[in-house]
């Protein structure tokens, strides 16, 4: 059996915790044939639970869980005044995405007693044996009991190489608390662990002052251009006794630390704009429409004397309905945030081949998953009037999340429909 053991990090009370653990090499279905669209779901009824990669030493990996309550269904517990949540969180590895072969899984039920309103935060982690020179790949699942409902997410976990991104722990300064997003802002004050085995004394970084442009629509013609791996600063940082060391991002840009001054593969986190994954500034705002809006528009709002009264003077020219101005507002918005929190990589979300078709047309019906491919289908699967995006995955030392659409001239008629139905003051979907 690889599980080692379960260490609950939860920081609230009134939680019970059962682990089952399953191992033995069962048959299954490849990730890759699974249907994984619910990792782009997000709901205010949706158990929405994070989870982090790090590997601990030559051959112990952790990988930490956290969700919120807030989402959960609280239900009545007989001779209790207070109500009850039950989430089970589970885990199925594999070697990789085409196996059918189930090397191991486990899954632990959590019981949370409240009120139904109050949010509680619940983190933890369990450990896998997991020796080095291998790769992995992890499915891990979330699910609400009382609802039935599930989210899950997939993970490939290389041990191959000692000095990348899952061999540093980074925790928050002040909680000791895992961190489980990519992007830090100003406020964070962090501490960083190289938990790898080459040996070093320092750490070495890099630092990126570097903005990118948005993704342009999926049927131009494009050639990403080729990234320029100077940098704009460099640094070395000594690590104490523990292989730590503090870390606090004061400048927008990205930052990337490694164990040799020459070495690509590390640990990258990245400075977007303060408040991030929200957009909250006017040029942000501004920004983020420039798929719904003409040329003239664009500029018109973006040099308007009062660009937030020039926006919302759009908005309701879409629908000449206040209340529906606002709710399309709102969908279209909460998509930009919901591809922030998907999508980032060295650029916003938003901007990224994935983030701009996900903000015009919405969450995809079906997601297929591979080593180097993610497609998205919208519509029934096989009905020639869906349609599908495929997408490669970009070999990026700096983040396993860059992907770039196959693009192609086909998808223009698509496009344009969803355009004009955001125009007309409808939510756009290709839910064939």
């Amino acid at each position: 059996m690889i599980i080692q053991n379960w260490i609950n990090n939860a920081y609230i009370g009134g939680i019970a915790l059962l682990l089952l653990a399953i191992s033995g090499c069962k048959s299954t279905s490849p990730v890759s044939s699974s249907d994984l669209s619910e990792i782009y779901q997000r709901s205010d009824e949706f158990l929405e639970p994070d989870f982090k990669v790090y590997h601990f030493s030559h051959d112990s990996t952790a990988i930490f869980f956290r969700f919120n309550s807030k989402n959960l269904l609280f239900v009545p517990t007989p001779g209790k005044t207070e109500l009850k949540a039950k989430v089970k969180i589970s885990y199925e590895l594999f070697q990789d995405y085409e196996s059918n072969k189930l090397i191991d899984s486990a899954s632990t039920i959590i019981e949370i007693m409240g009120d139904g309103e109050t949010e509680q935060v619940v983190s933890g982690k369990f450990h896998l044996a997991l020796k080095r020179g291998k790769n992995y790949l992890v499915r891990l699942y979330g699910t609400d009991l009382n609802r039935n409902q599930s989210t899950n997410g997939v993970f490939a976990l290389s041990k191959s190489d000692s000095t990348g991104r899952n061999e540093f722990l980074v925790r928050d300064l002040t909680t000791g608390h895992a961190i489980f997003r990519d992007f830090v802002s100003k406020e964070d004050h962090l501490t960083i662990t190289y938990a790898g085995t080459k040996p070093t004394a320092v750490i070495y970084g890099k630092y990126y002052d570097r903005t990118f442009p948005v993704a342009p629509p999926p049927f131009a013609a494009f050639t990403p251009k080729p990234f320029n791996y100077e940098p704009d600063s460099t640094f070395v940082i000594p690590l104490d006794d523990s292989n730590t060391f503090d870390f606090h991002s004061e400048k927008t840009g990205f930052y990337h630390f490694t164990v040799s001054k020459d070495d690509r593969n590390g640990l990258s986190l990245f400075h977007f704009k303060d408040g991030y994954p929200t957009i909250n500034s006017v040029d942000e705002l501004i920004s983020a429409t420039r798929f719904i809006t003409s040329k003239k528009e664009y500029h018109k709002i973006a040099d308007a004397a009062d660009q937030k009264a020039a926006l919302d003077a759009f908005w309701l020219s879409t629908t000449k309905d206040p209340e529906r101005a606002r709710e399309l507002i709102k969908t279209y918005f909460n998509r930009v945030q919901n591809a922030n929190l998907y999508f980032s990589s060295y650029k916003e979300g938003w901007k990224t081949d994935r983030g701009i078709i996900y903000m015009v047309f919405g969450p995809p019906n079906t997601v297929y998953q591979s080593e180097k491919s993610e497609s998205w289908i919208y519509g029934e699967e096989d009905n020639y009037l869906s349609v599908t995006f495929n997408f490669s995955k970009v070999n990026n030392p700096f983040t396993n999340n860059d992907f770039i659409l196959q693009r192609s001239p086909s998808y223009k008629t698509q496009w344009y429909r969803a355009v004009d139905a955001w125009r007309q003051g409808r939510v756009s979907t290709l839910d064939y």
